[in-house]
């Protein structure tokens, strides 16, 4: 295992999937193993195999939370939204209060186009982990495509607030603010986020 992380985090990644399949060809319940060789593969661009050796380990355990909640982020990027779906419910069935899932099936949502029950997702998830800029984000994207626009502000400045270097924050916070008719402020938040890609 720690060879294999230790492949994984170096110049050539991929020589580290042999050995993480050597380890569960060993030892099959091994979830580490597993879950590490998933989010390799995903790094890899090879969804398709990620999705089987998360599979193969859902067939041993049917509510492996972290393997539901991986494959169902990995099939919605696939846009094979509704096995995407029934992974995230599942998981929320089970625990209701994971925010990890929460957010995924957010993100699915908001894919599908349904901002108004993205929203709803992505907050829960913030009730859960209240200090997630990415959920910020995505719950300012949300809401200012319904329209709510000093809702998007306010989940935009939080987002800044916990992850100050984050460009496309400030842009879409500009964005916003342009919206509001805020020329001013909105002109600020390109500017700083202009700043920020450029490092």
């Amino acid at each position: 295992m720690q060879k294999a992380d230790e492949l994984a985090q170096g110049p050539r990644p991929g020589s580290a999937v042999r050995p993480y399949q050597e380890l569960l060809e060993l030892e099959p319940e091994h979830v580490e193993a597993r879950l590490h060789l998933a989010h390799l593969l995903d790094r890899l661009e090879e969804p398709v195999e990620a999705v089987d050796v998360l599979t193969a380990g859902l067939r041993r355990s049917p509510d492996q939370t972290e393997f539901l909640v991986l494959r169902g982020s990995v099939l919605g990027r696939l846009q094979r939204y509704k096995e995407a779906e029934l992974d995230l419910r599942r998981v929320l069935r089970l625990h209701p209060s994971h925010a990890p899932a929460q957010f995924e099936l957010g993100l699915l949502l908001w894919r599908r186009g349904l901002v108004q029950e993205a929203a709803i997702c992505f907050q829960r998830a913030l009730e859960f982990q209240p200090d997630n800029a990415k959920t910020y984000y995505y719950l300012g994207d949300a809401l200012n495509q319904r329209g709510d626009l000093p809702g998007a502000r306010a989940a935009l400045e939080r987002a800044i607030q916990v992850n100050p270097s984050d460009a496309k924050t400030y842009h879409l916070l500009g964005r916003v603010l342009d919206r509001m008719n805020l020329s001013e402020d909105a002109q600020e938040m390109y500017r700083r986020g202009r700043e920020l890609a450029r490092l």
